[in-house]
């Protein structure tokens, strides 16, 4: 009898965790998959310099992708150094961005989504 009750509680807790595990799938915005025909998406993940550093790396690439669409050359590279000893750490991010424009591209935030379970942010720019 003791048997039953024990293994009666062993499955009441596994489904009691297996309940707990299944956490609700996050639904990214339709804009994401589908911009409109003068939207572009940009993304960027997790930034050491912080939010606002990631929502302008997202915008950058946004704004590129844009660029890209009517044959304007952008280039832009960034480069992190990262160094770490007993007591200190320090990050350094240089960026350079080189541009090639015979059109300007004039853009305005239409919306962005932060996904918090991988620190992703999107966003949607359209061009004026």
């Amino acid at each position: 009898m003791q048997t039953i009750g024990k293994l009666s509680l062993f499955s009441l807790l596994i489904l009691a965790l297996t309940a707990c595990s299944n956490s609700p799938q996050i639904s990214l915005p339709n804009w994401i998959d589908n911009p409109g025909k003068h939207q572009a998406v940009g993304n960027c993940g997790s930034h050491a310099l912080g939010k606002q550093k990631q929502k302008e790396c997202a915008m950058s690439r946004a704004r590129l992708e844009l660029a890209a669409r009517q044959g304007i050359e952008i280039q832009s590279m960034s480069v992190m150094t990262e160094q770490a000893n007993n007591l200190r750490s320090s990050s350094q991010l240089n960026q350079q961005t080189v541009q090639e424009i015979n059109s300007k591209i004039k853009t305005r935030l239409v919306d962005s989504f932060l996904d918090r379970g991988q620190d992703i942010l999107w966003v949607l720019v359209e061009e004026l």
